[in-house]
């Protein structure tokens, strides 16, 4: 007995140590929602309208980093070390940020961007959905359905997870969709959401109905997605819309768009 108990008090205190040192990714439950943040589009967002807009700029996209940790943390030294205010604006993540949707992911996640200098804006992915991911993310993150302006470009960020709600025509919301366009007073749009039209995770019910939103609104310039990993740019629909899909950072890859007065540049970049 003596013997157990001193062997066992030891190991109990070790195990107690290393819960605490690492509380930020311990989870008690897969139900848990316990966000290290709160609203963190809408504070990132408040950064971007602080910044004065210029003609010509850019803004980096990275996507899909579930348990792309590794590849997280390099990147974000990456940006830090590379760009500076002057050169980017701020970036956009294309969506799952999580395997299972679960708490300590997302908070693994926030971790890695919170040191990062610039403001991060990211839409919801439908890995993100799993679980309770969905109402971590609304907690974490704020909105799913949001837009933000950056001098004469209004963005959209909205949720196309369609395949999670079982294509019951709920997503994307195509009314809040063609509402955000009519209330647009830029002359410039770009929209952001993970899953895209072209894929067999959207909802086939609601892919030509959302393709001509996008088409009949003339300031329409990108539409910007991930899911799919793979680093593809198109016009799918021969239509004047370009369909942007970012790769997983498990490539570490990611993309720069520059847009000035008179073109959008869009740079494939690895790190």
């Amino acid at each position: 007995m003596y013997l157990r108990r001193h062997f066992f008090l030891p190991l109990a205190m070790s195990v107690m140590v290393s819960l605490i040192s690492c509380n930020r990714n311990f989870q008690f439950s897969v139900l848990e929602v316990k966000p290290l943040d709160r609203d963190i589009n809408l504070k990132a967002i408040a950064r971007i309208k602080q910044l004065i807009p210029h003609d010509t700029f850019s803004f980096l996209i990275f996507s899909d980093t579930q348990v792309a940790y590794d590849e997280l943390e390099s990147f974000v030294a990456h940006v830090n070390s590379t760009y500076t205010m002057d050169s980017i604006a701020f970036l956009v993540h294309g969506g799952d940020f999580t395997d299972y949707g679960a708490n300590f992911e997302y908070n693994l996640y926030y971790d890695d961007v919170r040191k990062l200098k610039f403001p991060v804006v990211g839409c919801i992915g439908n890995h993100d959905m799993l679980s309770n991911g969905r109402t971590i993310f609304k907690k974490l993150f704020g909105p799913e359905n949001f837009s933000f302006n950056y001098g004469d470009y209004r963005f959209i960020v909205f949720n196309s997870n369609s395949r999670e709600v079982r294509f019951d025509g709920s997503l994307p919301n195509l009314s809040w969709l063609q509402q955000e366009i009519n209330s647009s007073a830029e002359n410039n749009t770009i929209y952001l959401s993970h899953v895209a039209p072209m894929t067999t995770d959207f909802d086939p019910a609601l892919k030509n109905d959302f393709t001509k939103i996008l088409a009949s609104n003339k300031k329409s310039r990108l539409s910007i997605h991930g899911h799919t990993h793979n680093y593809v740019l198109e016009e799918p629909y021969t239509d004047g819309v370009q369909y942007l899909t970012v790769p997983t950072l498990q490539k570490r890859q990611y993309v720069k768009v520059t847009i000035s007065p008179k073109d959008m540049q869009i740079q494939q970049k690895f790190y």
